[in-house]
């Protein structure tokens, strides 16, 4: 390492992070915090939304779901083909074959238009609760 980067990271050793800890109890509080996140059906649907603002495969969408801290496909990644298939019969999505085999799933302009109004509210809650109610997601 550069001789100036670590006089730089040894300063900020001593000043700023010195008094921080982070130890066993702080990391089972954020474990605990994470377990306790719900995950509502609704909620998994309204992630897939978000994630699909690019064309993605089902495989490549399981990771980055994962990657939220989403577990609800970790068994079962056929459940997850299902939620898919319910968005798209609520025309919230769509899905193309490709000629390599390979499915890929898109936002429709409908989907576009229901992520919006919910990314736009400042009641996020109360938004997710009118869609879901009106059978939109």
């Amino acid at each position: 390492m550069d001789k100036r980067l670590k006089k730089l990271k040894q300063a900020l050793d001593d000043t700023s992070f010195k008094p921080l800890t982070f130890d066993q109890g702080h990391r089972n509080g954020v474990m605990k915090k994470i377990a306790r996140q719900e995950c509502t059906p609704e909620h998994i649907r309204l992630t897939i939304l978000q994630l699909l603002v690019q064309e993605e495969t089902g495989y490549t969408l399981a990771g980055k779901i994962r990657s939220r801290g989403i577990q609800a496909f970790e068994d079962d990644q056929g459940s997850l083909y299902t939620t898919l298939h319910t968005l798209e019969q609520k025309r919230c999505i769509q899905s193309e074959w490709r000629e390599d085999g390979r499915k890929f799933y898109s936002l429709t302009r409908k989907g576009r238009k229901l992520l919006k109004k919910y990314e736009s509210s400042p009641d996020k809650p109360q938004v997710l609760r009118t869609l879901v109610e009106a059978g939109q997601i």
